[in-house]
């Protein structure tokens, strides 16, 4: 039976790709390497932020890594929230969803900004906990930060879904022993697929 609905944030909850895609434009020329074009940043997308500029810095020592990390911590390059969007139906299913299931999140986004989004912040109240990158020391698809919000929801990793976009996603899902369902836009395959996020109801209770 499923008791807990929990989600990844970026490509699932919001449609960030442009707004991502920017920050990394402005803040790798800050740093003093150059700005990546869409084709580097691409693939790099579903990554935690250190992980995109360790990828983006070529052969910086970890030392260098940091430094730029810390520079886009530090609100030195302005994130767009105004190119963010939102999937059709996502507010409206998320609601829905609160009222049936205990609703958590698990990002690689840092602490300190999700629920200021203005596409999240009237959602808060939905999710009983978030996992962010700094909470764990492993991080997915390793499958410590799907099991740290299992364990803050009070469920058993077999009670719960995650829903997410990326193979990362599903390996941490597999590896932690939950349920997960695909979702995205754009063509692809998972334990479940769902091309609409209002889909997602409906293939969570046959899941349970």
């Amino acid at each position: 039976m499923i008791k807990a609905v929990i989600f990844d944030v970026d490509g699932v909850l919001l449609d960030s790709f442009e707004a991502n895609f920017n920050f990394f434009r402005e803040l790798m020329p800050m740093a003093g390497y150059k700005e990546p074009t869409r084709e580097e940043y691409t693939p790099l997308f579903f990554s935690p932020m250190i992980g995109v500029i360790r990828a983006l810095a070529g052969n910086a020592s970890e030392e260098e890594v940091q430094r730029i990390f810390e520079m886009g911590k530090s609100h030195r390059v302005i994130y767009r929230y105004d190119s963010i969007g939102t999937p059709a139906g996502m507010a409206e299913t998320v609601l829905a969803l609160s009222k049936q299931y205990r609703l958590g999140i698990v990002t690689s986004r840092i602490k300190g900004y999700l629920f200021g989004y203005p596409q999240l912040k009237e959602l808060k109240d939905c999710f009983e906990t978030a996992v962010y990158f700094e909470d764990t020391t492993r991080h997915k698809p390793h499958p410590e930060p799907l099991l740290l919000a299992t364990e803050k929801l009070k469920v058993k990793p077999a009670e719960a879904v995650y829903i997410g976009d990326a193979e990362s996603d599903r390996q941490a899902a597999e590896a932690a022993g939950m349920h997960f369902i695909y979702y995205s836009n754009r063509a692809g395959a998972g334990t479940a697929g769902a091309g609409e996020f209002t889909d997602l109801p409906g293939l969570i209770t046959r899941l349970g």
